[in-house]
């Protein structure tokens, strides 16, 4: 082929439109008790593929199964089962994977609140550094990024493969406490009452980490990547992103961020995972601490 066809050839291959996405994306299942985050992630992708359609027509989104996110990076890449899953970041996960890089939730889930039980709080109420917290054994997800986060701090954590079992090993005393994101433990724990009575929000006493939540599609999946990514960047332009985070019952009752826990005490841990050009401190994607203050 000669310079001028392939010149033409790339020129008239630009100026097609985009190709269309299939008429279904897969999304995973919520796990049980899980409905009102799943809700949370589920429209606002919904609402990113609305802002970032450019005329295209806006697919359906079907929920599939309930995976774990190990599993859910193999099927990402694999493109059968699941299209979209949201999920803490890593650069792992960024090497395996392509990450629409605006947190979902202004990284608003790596400020952890402390889900206890109530009969330990003058206990967690002692607890003033890193040094006091690493006597202490924390329960987090299996597979979570979290716990290469705190074990890197030197923090203990033990890893649990179900939700509800977070739950059950602290009211067991298997673990200490469950360090929950910040807008997730006071619904959770409203939502199990019944089934577990013993445990509390600690309400001043703060983890925080650099960390974000990613939607994540297969690494070949740029097109569709770059749709979501599109539309998030129309949501905060517009300021609908932030509205949407004031308004829905996950993170609702959390605003205004400086409202509560007076007085506070944040033990700050940094996060080695996050691949080195995350700009944390942009605060058109990132909550800062002073937003807090």
């Amino acid at each position: 082929m000669t310079v001028q066809r392939f010149c033409l050839a790339l020129l008239l291959l630009l100026a097609l439109p985009a190709l269309a996405l299939p008429p279904v994306l897969n999304i995973p299942k919520p796990q049980p008790d899980s409905q009102v985050a799943q809700d949370y992630y589920t429209q606002l992708l919904r609402l990113a593929l609305v802002n970032g359609a450019a005329g295209r027509d806006i697919p359906e989104l079907r929920e599939t199964s309930v995976m774990e996110q190990g599993r859910a990076i193999y099927e990402l890449n694999r493109g059968t089962s699941i299209d979209v899953y949201w999920m803490g970041t890593s650069t792992e996960r960024e090497q395996k994977l392509r990450a629409i890089r605006i947190p979902v939730d202004r990284g608003l889930i790596g400020y952890r609140r402390f889900i206890i039980r109530a009969d330990r709080h003058r206990e967690f109420d002692a607890v003033k550094s890193g040094a006091d917290l690493k006597r202490l054994l924390a329960c987090q997800g299996l597979d979570w990024p979290d716990v290469d986060i705190m074990r890197a701090a030197a923090l203990r954590v033990t890893e649990v493969a179900v939700l509800e079992g977070l739950y059950q090993q602290v009211v067991a005393k298997r673990c200490d406490y469950f360090p929950r994101g910040y807008y997730e433990a006071l619904p959770e724990l409203t939502q199990r009452k019944n089934s577990y009575p013993e445990l509390i929000e600690h309400k001043t006493l703060v983890l925080h980490y650099p960390f974000a939540v990613y939607f994540f599609v297969g690494r070949d999946n740029e097109e569709l990547a770059q749709w979501i990514e599109q539309g998030l960047e129309k949501m905060i332009e517009k300021g609908e992103f932030l509205a949407y985070m004031k308004n829905h019952p996950l993170t609702s009752h959390v605003f205004p961020l400086n409202k509560t826990l007076a007085p506070r005490h944040t033990i700050h841990i940094p996060n080695s995972f996050l691949p080195a050009d995350t700009n944390y401190s942009n605060s058109r994607y990132w909550f800062q601490p002073s937003d807090f203050e």
